[in-house]
């Protein structure tokens, strides 16, 4: 997933969705037919009343070197970075479709959409934590999204795709627990997923170094 997503721009439709308590007021919800690392975004969380809310997040953490905007979920308690964030610091990413672009040699890279039909939005693991914008002297929330293993029809195109959670696990996933819900990482079944194909379309940039400007 190098990191392109579109989701609903109005409210309510979230708000259904993922049964959002509180929080909608203060989010605003601009352009969302092509969502890129770095830039904010809605994501759903509990609030410490354990209420479940939308908050706007920057996707992705900001190291000296590189932004990490997503995170595998083999290593998610493997690696420190990641394991620290997963115990606590969950959320759910809400996502009409992603897009991916096929690896191919030679010519023009095809880009491809992702839904999951009959499941507008749909959700997508993640975690979240607090960052410092060393430029604004301001603390920010950053997030990434979760990914795993692809499915039969992810993989003749690419090697990852996003955690997508059932909407019956919204509530487990979210929940602050001393076993953090591990077990939902798993591959969204092929019949699921929907590939279809936009056009060759110039793939973005992933390299370390994109997004020194933020």
């Amino acid at each position: 997933m190098c990191g392109r997503y579109r989701r609903s721009s109005d409210k309510q439709t979230i708000a259904t969705a993922f049964q959002v308590e509180a929080g909608l007021d203060e989010v605003y919800l601009g352009p969302e037919d092509d969502i890129a690392p770095g830039s904010v975004q809605p994501v759903i969380l509990l609030n410490d009343h354990g209420e479940r809310v939308v908050e706007q997040m920057r996707w992705g953490f900001k190291l000296p070197d590189r932004l990490l905007f997503v995170a595998r979920s083999e290593e998610i308690l493997e690696k420190p970075f990641w394991k620290d964030r997963f115990a606590q610091r969950r959320v759910i990413v809400p996502a009409d479709s992603f897009f991916d672009w096929k690896q191919v040699q030679k010519g023009a890279k095809p880009k491809y959409e992702f839904t999951v039909p009959g499941r507008e939005p749909f959700g997508m693991a993640g975690v979240w934590s607090p960052w410092k914008n060393p430029k604004t002297g301001q603390w920010e929330r950053t997030f990434a999204i979760v990914t795993t293993a692809p499915n039969e029809v992810m993989v003749p195109i690419k090697d990852r795709q996003p955690s997508v959670l059932e909407v019956r696990e919204y509530a487990e996933y979210l929940e602050r627990t001393e076993r953090p819900p591990i077990h939902l990482f798993r591959v969204l079944p092929a019949e699921e997923l929907r590939a279809n194909l936009v056009g060759p379309i110039p793939e973005p940039p992933c390299e370390p170094g994109l997004f020194d400007n933020l």
